[in-house]
């Protein structure tokens, strides 16, 4: 009898370690497998440097793989206590004061008319599915100081220099892959005109879909002028920025594609812009296209090389001697 009750615990205990198995195994199985589980520490480091000084970029690397669904629950503007109201479709949520509820609807247009462009230009839009059931968390201020507490109660935690900010896009990359916080927009700014709003908005929807593209896998440092460039460029469709033949000296005597960044802000800006609008002029919107490809992928030197049998130097060096045809 002592011998059976023995056998019995051991199967009891073997039923229940089985039970137990299948319960982590049916819970983890709908948990897609890891995307950057192999991100060099020199990623992660230049990941972690973007925000901060002039960037409308706010970033971080988080080592530890984040659960799905990616839904939106957790955002800051479904807290009563930040009252903010909602406006919600099947693509974005936006948060705002309700004195901003026309521009809510304003902005929600933009947004949609966005989509197509950036698929053409950017090369892919990332809807909820893409992203684990998220839909873009698009938060309006309508003032600095609102703006500035939106920063720190609900991205970074801590104060920030927001002073010339007029739109910023946070996100994280993890193990799990590319997570958007949100987009702001600071009121003070972005909504001085229509046509402003919709170049600040679609300039961080830009950054969205592109730091969404990356494959973090690889080496990546990407500098300034290449992310606040292609965010211009998409953001002004058709447009062209000038310079003063003052401008033009500097662009031409301080801009080095291998640095971080370029020394001024309307050089990574506006420099970067252009730098996109001359890559159109040699090689149409589709060479844009199929440069940011395999940017994604294998970085620009392999971009240049594959795309237009060029280097970084020869690139630079062709840019700066079409600036003249960017004079005012």
């Amino acid at each position: 009898m002592k011998r059976f009750g023995s056998i019995a615990a051991v199967l009891l205990i073997f039923i229940l370690s089985a039970l137990a198995l299948i319960k982590v195994y049916d819970k983890g199985k709908d948990q897609k497998p890891l995307r950057y589980a192999d991100i060099p520490q020199e990623t992660i480091d230049w990941i972690n440097s973007i925000g901060g000084g002039l960037d409308d970029l706010l970033s971080g690397f988080n080592p530890f793989p984040r659960p799905t669904p990616w839904d939106n629950s957790g955002d800051f503007g479904q807290d009563p206590e930040s009252g903010l109201q909602t406006l919600e479709d099947e693509y974005f949520i936006f948060y705002f004061p309700e004195k901003l509820k026309k521009k809510a609807t304003l902005c929600q247009q933009l947004a949609h008319e966005a989509i197509p462009h950036l698929a053409e230009v950017v090369g892919k839009y990332f809807y909820p599915d893409d992203m684990n059931g998220r839909k873009v968390p698009i938060y309006l201020m309508p003032d600095q100081r609102s703006f500035d507490r939106l920063m720190v109660q609900s991205f970074s935690g801590q104060e920030g220099n927001y002073d010339t900010t007029a739109g910023i896009t946070i996100f994280e990359i993890s193990p799990s892959g590319f997570y958007l916080k949100g987009i702001a927009l600071n009121g003070r700014y972005a909504f001085s005109e229509d046509a402003y709003t919709k170049n600040v908005l679609w300039h961080e929807m830009t950054h969205y879909c592109f730091f969404a593209s990356i494959d973090y896998n690889q080496y990546l440092n990407l500098p300034k002028w290449c992310y606040e460039g292609i965010a211009e460029y998409t953001s002004l469709p058709g447009e062209r920025p000038s310079f003063s033949k003052g401008e033009i000296k500097m662009l031409r005597e301080d801009c080095d594609f291998s640095a971080p960044h370029f020394p001024y802000v309307f050089e990574n800006y506006k420099g970067g812009q252009s730098i996109f609008c001359h890559m159109e002029d040699r090689y149409k919107v589709t060479g844009v296209h199929s440069f940011l490809n395999i940017l994604y992928r294998k970085g620009i030197p392999t971009s240049l090389k594959e795309n237009f049998s060029t280097t970084v130097p020869a690139f630079e060096e062709d840019w700066k001697a079409s600036l003249e045809n960017f004079i005012d």
